[in-house]
């Protein structure tokens, strides 16, 4: 089992944390197919708070996710990146941008159009 942390900014600005505990590297599928790609067609910030409380527990950080998810509903726009977790200074760290490959396994849904 693979963890992300999430850093959402919904359809109204308003910025969330929260874990995706199952299952979230890209290549997966389910947090791509039931959550990242449903919260870039809703344009309604209830109805993507409501789903991310499907899928998520809100509001908490973990120290042992391997990845960080930034996402910019506004802007539907989606960053991919390994995290760490210093225990020394309290911190997460952003790590490498690994974004290509949420957008490769994007472009695998639609091999005939090719779109992200």
């Amino acid at each position: 089992m693979t963890r992300s942390n999430l850093y959402v900014t919904l359809s109204n600005g308003q910025q969330i944390t929260c874990v995706a505990d199952s299952s979230s590297a890209p290549e997966h599928g389910y947090i791509v197919e039931q959550l990242i790609l449903p919260l870039l067609e809703l344009g309604d910030a209830e109805q993507e708070l409501a789903l991310l409380e499907e899928h998520c527990c809100m509001n908490e950080l973990r120290v042992n996710s391997t990845y960080r998810y930034a996402l910019n509903l506004p802007k539907k726009a989606v960053f991919f990146y390994e995290e760490s977790y210093n225990y020394s200074n309290d911190r997460f760290i952003l790590g490498k941008n690994i974004t290509n490959r949420y957008n490769a396994y994007v472009k695998s849904l639609s091999p005939k159009t090719g779109k992200l």
